[in-house]
């Protein structure tokens, strides 16, 4: 392998301003588990598991955590305040696509006291502290094209991406037999067993999504709460307080003002647990973080999730999540 020396010290340059934008602003930098005996489940998501032998006990199943998220809540019950990590995560089964690895770098950030919204500042600051050591404009080179990363970023509420992409109106369409008609209309295929959710991922996917703004950062906004997350409803509508952050038509952060409620929590677990018994790789519930927040609570916070491997892709001007990895995991399968 030749080693690629730019992409080297770019990347930990990257990194080493990740960590100072965060300690500068008072939040702790942690580290938690990679293995796990359990997990939060995710219908969506597949695992990696391995197997524990002890010499004295009997053997044990353990699965590679695809975030940090249920170790850093615990922390947050604990009183932890403002935490952050860069963890190493893991996703069995994703396509076989230049925006996939099955192992990435994942930031996750949490701070008490605020919910979804105010965490977009925190995000803007962050590209732009990045852009800036590494003497970039914020009208980014990308791809033979310019990618505007100035602040503040464009906001588009899910509700006007639907009336916008596809003419259709979400408030108008929250039962599946209405949903389903919509598609047929716009020659989705679909299935019976199709739920409400998959019927509006399969309209955003195929409609929404290709449409949205590619040259500018991008936060849309207002995720239906009928597509189940641990993100909080927003009070009084359909929608849970939640966006994810755009760049070059590419998801690259996901953020929720967190459920903190116990009986919500186990209720959204107990759905995904559901789920997962078609998955292929079963894996056991994490029980345990509803037994915390009903023993120790906790505070009311917003979450934040960041793609670190897609975000070198945009600074560092590469095509691709191998271009961006000194060792990506695709390249060696493939004898690279």
């Amino acid at each position: 392998m030749k080693l690629d020396l730019d992409l080297l010290t770019r990347r930990a340059k990257i990194i080493q301003g990740i960590r100072a934008y965060f300690t500068a602003r008072s939040y702790l930098e942690v580290e938690t588990p990679l293995l796990s005996p359990y997990l939060i489940p995710e219908g969506s998501l597949e695992v990696f598991a391995t197997v524990h032998h002890p010499p004295h006990a009997p053997t044990r199943p353990l699965y590679l955590a695809p975030s940090p998220e249920l170790w850093m809540k615990r922390l947050l019950c604990s009183g932890a305040g403002r935490i952050f990590q860069i963890a190493k995560s893991f996703r069995n089964h994703e396509p076989e696509s230049p925006l996939h690895q099955a192992e990435f770098s994942l930031l996750e950030w949490y701070t008490p006291g605020s919910d979804y919204l105010d965490s977009i500042p925190v995000l803007e600051g962050l590209l732009t502290a990045l852009l800036n050591d590494l003497s970039l404009p914020s009208r980014l080179p990308w791809q033979n094209r310019i990618l505007d990363l100035s602040v503040p970023f464009e906001r588009l509420s899910m509700k006007e991406a639907f009336l916008q992409s596809a003419g259709l109106d979400l408030e108008a369409l929250t039962d599946r037999e209405d949903l389903a008609r919509a598609a047929r209309l716009l020659d989705l295929p679909l299935s019976a067993e199709d739920s409400w959710a998959d019927i509006f991922h399969k309209i955003f996917l195929a409609r929404v999504e290709p449409e949205l703004p590619r040259l500018q950062a991008l936060i849309v906004t207002d995720y239906p709460a009928a597509v189940t997350t641990t993100a909080r409803t927003k009070a009084g509508t359909i929608y849970a307080e939640r966006w994810e952050l755009y760049l070059g038509g590419t998801e690259v952060a996901n953020c929720y003002s967190e459920e903190t409620d116990p009986a919500r929590l186990a209720a959204f677990m107990a759905g995904e647990e559901a789920r997962k018994q078609h998955a292929l790789i079963p894996h056991a519930c994490d029980h345990g973080l509803v037994e915390a927040l009903l023993q120790l609570g906790c505070p009311d916070c917003s979450g934040v999730a960041l793609g670190v491997d897609r975000l070198l892709m945009f600074l560092l001007n590469r095509p691709d999540l191998e271009g961006v990895n000194l060792f990506p995991l695709s390249a060696i399968m493939r004898g690279k």
